[in-house]
């Protein structure tokens, strides 16, 4: 792994008018390139052609692949003559008798499908203990310049303002493992991405007496993304001969094509091209004034959000190949028979502008109580309105009826969703010198914030039907493939019809509801924003020798999170009611319930809902010294503990796999949060040498002395912490409930005893521990069962400071990362459905040590 930084920059500023008008500006520009290591399976050379006799390390495969035309008859493995060759295909795609055998005939491979394999990149290594046999290192780049200016302006002794703008410029290059359209997974091909940020801030104040001040200020804030696919405008799609999957509009690319079996995917990932991002105007006022103990201030907030976004799902297609048909997915692809085919349409444009205001007023007073004592009272009010559609493109499938709300139509702009009311938000905080004594305070405080962001990312109300369409198939439980094939017309099989030749259906009107295939977004109307509890208490202390010890408490409760991805549209678990005992999951006394919107018994329904909570506790030790004898140092250790429930974000990470909508959820999704680390130590220490002028040592040495031993300084950052929760699942999920969690519907399995961790790569934690849960139950283990590796890191760097002139000076840095080399590893696998992966660690998470030089002219 390689990494590459060059990065310079420059600043200047200075008065224009002495006590008037100062003037600063500043650029720095970085050119950054790192090689990233991917590893991954493709296809062998003998696979491309249809012969799977070995598998892709060259092993030789047991058991015979299935020709899926003859379904249903006595013999349905591939057939091969006496030579070994395959038999050719009769046009219903069975064979003559013969031999069996792992080879596909000729004219049963699919046109468009070996267009797409030969888009693999050919295997160079083979690790089938790791499973992958290919390897590659593409440079992951970035070119980001950036820039801000600002104007400082004394108008009176009493009015002041100050006006700023920021720039920032990035363009990137992000591989997604292979130089053409092959990649690591469906979500990863290589991408271009441009980011752009303008910032501008103006601020006025007016003094109206010593006591008496007013603050006016005014910004806008703008960060637009424009992200493309390699395969982007190429409309490869249509030039591989692929039905109805390039539509213009938004893309024109190759179609999403994902593998199980550890292969990788193919073409363009979903979501991509997109063009969006948010402007943010504000405007607001502070008035401040003093009157005798009390320092009260009266203001507040007004904000506007827009975001515009142009993207859609899967606008080219999205097919799934799991090995279905054959048992290899490398040979339904060749075959040209997915088991899951997704295309997305959106209607009245595919560009959508989202609009929403937050007004915030608030009242404060600072109160000083005694001279020991000093209060801080606040309370603000966030009023913040729920997202509308410029075009009023938005409809809301309400959970509690069942109906669709759309906007301008039966509701109003925001399709149906409340305003929250209820977001106040006091602040209560107190400093007391305990005793009088100024070396020992105690502090403590408490207050209330709310997300006022409604943002949703790329997903919300304007995916759903009228303003959008989605085809699904599914051929999961097929058992023919097409009606021409003998498993049809000889054997009475039902065919699916689901193939590459026949890519995807298109929509040329907004679809019926009830027909929808889809995801329907639902978001509960009387909707919160979310809202967090913060509270604290310390005690800070002056030790001898100016170190500075403070003890701590700090937590925080969170409610109203968004949820969202989850599909509320289940039944309970197929043993409820069936397997005396069993109650995980079941309604009342362990009955079974059906789906609760059986009149779309085809969609998932995702929930939008306020129902994610958290809790944080945390033990924080700090100590800090004052810069004495040229040495400073910061040291800090945090004990904490941070639960939740799994609130998910709609974007496909995964936090586990949570049992929601089910009943009892709240306790059996409770676990540990992604960013609970049990411990945090951290160390700061910067020590300027005791050499050269003015030191303790050498402080009468000539020029030429002081010049090579004298002005020397050394900086060490250590930082340990403890590993990361990990979210055991099950992907073979057998329960009979289609959770459907952010496109995931996992169980999780039966746990048994301490997985314990911190084992070996082969097996970090007790894999033993967990075992498949019973066809039609729920696992019992929980979300969040163990812990990942820890981290452990030290920084280091030498500087040489070169004094020029009494107000110049010229530094030498060499700086040092991962000083000691140490390996931190990436989580082991955690799909207890795949056991060559799981509990085993293949990946780090950090730079290798790494060593650069710089010079740094200060003057």
């Amino acid at each position: 792994e390689k990494f590459n930084l060059n990065q310079f920059g420059a600043s200047l500023g200075g008065p224009i008018r002495k006590d008037k008008t100062f003037l600063f500006a500043d650029y720095e520009q970085k050119y950054q390139r790192h090689g990233i290591p991917f590893t991954g399976l493709v296809p062998s050379v003998a696979m491309r052609s249809g012969d799977f006799t070995n598998d892709a390390f060259g092993n030789p495969r047991s058991g015979f692949l299935v020709n899926p035309n003859v379904l249903g008859a006595t013999n349905t493995n591939f057939q091969c003559d006496s030579s070994g060759n395959p038999i050719p295909a009769a046009p219903d795609g069975s064979q003559s008798a013969g031999v069996s055998c792992n080879k596909i005939p000729q004219n049963l491979l699919n046109p468009i499908s070996q267009k797409l394999v030969n888009l693999y990149p050919l295997p160079n290594a083979n690790n089938a203990a790791l499973g992958y046999n290919y390897v590659n290192a593409p440079v992951r780049s970035l070119d980001e310049g950036k820039f801000d200016v600002r104007l400082d302006n004394n108008f009176s002794s009493n009015d002041s303002m100050y006006a700023r703008f920021s720039y920032d410029q990035a363009v990137s290059y992000v591989p997604g493992g292979s130089p053409g359209l092959a990649e690591q997974s469906a979500f990863g091909s290589n991408q271009g991405i441009q980011n752009h940020g303008r910032n501008v801030g103006i601020s006025e104040t007016h003094v109206f007496s010593p006591n008496t001040v007013n603050q006016v200020s005014a910004g806008y804030n703008r960060i637009f993304d424009y992200i493309t696919s390699q395969g982007t405008g190429s409309c490869l799609a249509r030039s591989f001969g692929i039905p109805g999957a390039n539509l213009g509009g938004a893309s024109c690319g190759l179609t999403s094509t994902q593998l199980d079996g550890g292969y990788w995917s193919l073409g363009d990932r979903g979501y991509t091209p997109f063009t969006g991002g948010t402007n943010v105007f504000s405007i607001s006022d502070s008035f401040d004034m003093i009157r005798g103990n009390h320092d009260i201030k009266i203001g507040g907030t007004i904000r506007a959000n827009q975001m515009n976004v142009k993207a859609t799902g899967f606008q080219d297609g999205y097919w799934i190949f799991t090995g279905l048909w054959g048992g290899e997915p490398m040979a339904d692809l060749l075959l040209g028979l997915p088991s899951l085919a997704i295309h997305d349409q959106t209607f009245n444009g595919d560009v959508t502008g989202r609009r929403w205001k937050m007004y915030r007023p608030f009242v404060e007073d600072n109160w000083r109580v005694t001279s020991d004592l000093t209060l801080n009272l606040g309370l603000a009010w966030n009023m913040t309105t729920p997202i509308s559609e410029v075009a009023n493109r938005q409809a809301d499938f309400n959970p509690a009826n069942g109906q669709f709300l759309i906007a301008g139509k039966n509701a109003g702009s925001s399709a149906g969703i409340n305003m929250d009311w209820t977001a106040l938000e006091p602040r209560l905080g107190a400093a007391y010198k305990f005793l009088g004594h100024s070396n020992t305070v105690i502090r403590a405080g408490y207050g209330i914030y709310h997300d006022s962001s409604w943002s949703m990312g790329a997903q919300g109300l304007w995916q759903n039907p009228p303003y959008f369409a989605e085809s699904d198939a599914f051929a999961f439980g097929g058992s023919c493939t097409f009606a021409t094939a003998a498993c049809a017309t000889k054997f009475g099989k039902t065919p699916s019809a689901l193939s590459v030749s026949n890519g995807f259906p298109i929509f040329n009107a907004p679809p019926d509801p009830a027909s929808f295939t889809g995801t329907l977004i639902a978001q509960d109307r009387n909707y919160k924003l979310g809202r967090v509890q913060q509270f604290n208490v310390n005690v800070e202390h002056q030790l001898p020798g100016e170190i500075v010890l403070t003890v701590g408490y700090a937590g925080s409760r969170g409610s109203h999170f968004t949820t969202f991805g989850n599909n509320i549209n289940v039944g309970s678990p197929a043993a409820c009611g069936s397997v005396s005992g069993y109650t995980l999951g079941c309604g009342a006394g362990g009955a079974s319930f059906g789906v609760p919107y059986a009149a779309f018994p085809y969609s998932t329904i995702s929930d939008i809902f306020d129902a994610g909570k958290a809790h944080y506790n945390s033990l924080q030790i700090k100590a800090e010294t004052k810069s004495r004898h040229g040495l400073y140092a910061l040291i800090g250790y945090t004990y904490a503990r941070a639960y939740d429930n799994a609130f998910t974000d709609g974007l496909g990470t995964l936090l586990g796999a949570p049992y929601f909508p089910l009943p009892g959820w709240q306790k059996l999704d409770w676990g540990l949060s992604p960013i609970n680390l049990n411990h945090d130590f951290t160390a700061s220490i910067i020590y300027q040498l005791p050499f050269g002028r003015g030191k303790r040592w050498g402080s009468s040495w000539n020029r030429g002395a002081d010049l090579v031993l004298g002005g020397w300084e050394v900086t060490v950052i250590e930082k340990a912490t403890s590993g990361f929760a990990l979210f055991v699942v099950d992907s073979n999920n057998a329960s009979g409930v289609n959770f459907q969690n952010n496109g995931n519907s996992l169980n999780r399995p039966n746990q048994t005893c301490n997985p314990g961790g911190g084992g070996s790569l082969s097996q970090f934690f007790t894999t033993t521990c967990f075992s498949a849960p019973p066809a039609g139950e729920l696992g019992n283990a929980s979300r969040t069962p163990l812990s990942g590796p820890d981290f452990v890191n030290t920084d280091f760097s030498v500087i040489k400071h070169f004094p020029i002139r009494e107000s110049i000076r010229l530094d030498f840095r060499t700086e040092i990362f991962n000083l000691f080399n140490h390996a931190q590893f990436g989580t082991p696998g955690v799909d207890f459905n795949s056991p060559t992966t799981f509990g085993v660690i293949n990946s780090t998470v950090n730079n290798p040590r790494l060593v650069q030089f710089a010079l740094k002219l200060a003057f």
